[in-house]
């Protein structure tokens, strides 16, 4: 054995006392109240059941719309700005005469 598997068997070991292992009378609490907690949710209707699985993932969709549109918008500014910087230095020139020469720059 290795010192990682003695690490790992004296932990086992020294967490065995930690565990939570209920005794027979709150395994019967623990089921009677999750039987409860069913019987509950199947008279109140599918309805409310829907709802509260849905509102988060409308919410989560909402959002994703939100961030795409967003970047959309982003990327089509920036695409554009950079565009008129090109169209604005490739069509302006300067003519500069020197000694009888001119010269044009871009």
């Amino acid at each position: 054995m290795t010192d990682n598997d003695d690490f790992f068997d004296r932990l086992r070991t020294d967490a065995r006392q930690l565990r939570y292992e209920p005794d027979e009378m709150m395994s019967v609490r623990i089921a009677a109240r999750v039987r409860e907690r069913i019987a509950a949710e199947s008279q109140s209707g599918i309805a409310p059941v829907l709802a509260r699985w849905f509102r988060p993932v409308v919410a989560s969709l909402a959002t994703l719309a939100l961030v795409a549109t967003l970047g959309i918008q982003w990327a089509e500014q920036s695409h554009d700005a950079a565009a008129s910087l090109d169209t604005m230095t490739s069509t302006q020139t300067v003519d500069i005469s020197v000694g009888g020469d001119t010269f044009s720059v871009e």
